[in-house]
């Protein structure tokens, strides 16, 4: 019995397959159709965000929380879809790279862990360029901070 099954399967799949073939059907068509070469995979790219923090003094904030929230496209009620931290250094200074796909609206939160200086944030709109096919580019953007003193 399940000998026949696979048996009938084959013939109905060979059947179907002979009859895209004679209706011209293809899988990926670069030249025939003028649609371009079919790719599978998912649109990236490569980004760099970097700063400084400093006070409103002038001094730079070590140890600084930088959250990078990662904005939904269209979105009017600006959702993050999510996150990443990163910390500043001795000299107040960060770097965050990341490779994603399909996000390029980033809230930049800068916050003091010491509690001496007031939450900050920057919206950033990424453009990537230079790339080809799914890889749609790099973007590098710089984003300072300087942070008033809480009262």
């Amino acid at each position: 019995m399940k000998k026949g099954k696979k048996q009938w399967l084959r013939v109905c799949n060979g059947m179907m397959s002979g009859a895209l073939v004679l209706l011209g059907f293809t899988s990926c068509d670069e030249n025939g159709t003028g649609t371009g070469r079919c790719e599978y995979g998912t649109p990236y790219a490569k980004y760099e965000i970097k700063g400084k923090v400093t006070g409103e003094d002038g001094q730079t904030v070590s140890d600084a929380r930088i959250l990078v929230k990662n904005m939904a496209p269209g979105d009017s009620h600006a959702r993050a879809v999510s996150s990443d931290t990163v910390y500043t250094k001795e000299n107040g200074e960060y770097l965050y790279q990341n490779t994603i796909t399909g996000y390029q609206n980033f809230r930049i939160i800068c916050e003091d862990l010491t509690g001496t200086y007031k939450v900050d944030s920057m919206d950033v709109k990424m453009n990537p360029t230079g790339g080809s096919g799914w890889y749609e580019g790099k973007d590098n953007k710089e984003v300072n901070f300087e942070l008033k003193k809480k009262e």
